[in-house]
């Protein structure tokens, strides 16, 4: 079986996960720009090295409460299709490596709501990590408004 790695992350205190091979860097949380007329899940956009990266607020974009103190607050970029885009969590925990034959897929019954974009599932030491699939986790429509925004 092959083994990946993924980078696992906090929001609350429940554990997800993206794939590593997606992440182009992980860095802490900076003040972002607020861009008019955008869902209340897009922070807004910051500029890094000449590149312009909207910030998508996974808490808000789950419809969990707003984190109170930005300090320890990470910024995951990633490099989508046609788009950069990054992702607002709480914390970055680890580097996992696992392999294909721990992942356990999410029950039917979710792809009917948005956990669609939920790739897998791993049990290990009594955690859950859920695993995102990041080409799923962003709609269209939010797709068409990170590419005008970019």
């Amino acid at each position: 079986m092959a083994a990946r790695q993924i980078v696992v992350f906090k929001l609350l205190d429940q554990e997800y996960s993206i794939d590593i091979m997606r992440i182009l860097e992980i860095g802490n949380y900076e003040p972002v720009r607020q861009v008019p007329e955008v869902p209340e899940y897009i922070e807004g956009i910051i500029n890094l090295r000449g590149n312009i990266y909207p910030i998508y607020n996974l808490r808000c974009r789950f419809h969990m409460p707003k984190k109170e103190s930005l300090e320890d607050t990470k910024i995951i970029l990633m490099n989508m299709e046609d788009s950069k885009v990054g992702f607002m969590v709480d914390s970055v925990c680890e580097i996992l490596t696992i392999e294909e034959s721990e992942i356990e897929y999410p029950p039917k019954m979710l792809e009917k709501y948005e956990s669609k974009y939920i790739e897998g599932i791993i049990k290990r030491d009594g955690r859950i990590i859920v695993i995102f699939d990041v080409d799923l986790l962003l709609s269209e429509a939010d797709e068409k408004v990170l590419q005008e925004i970019g």
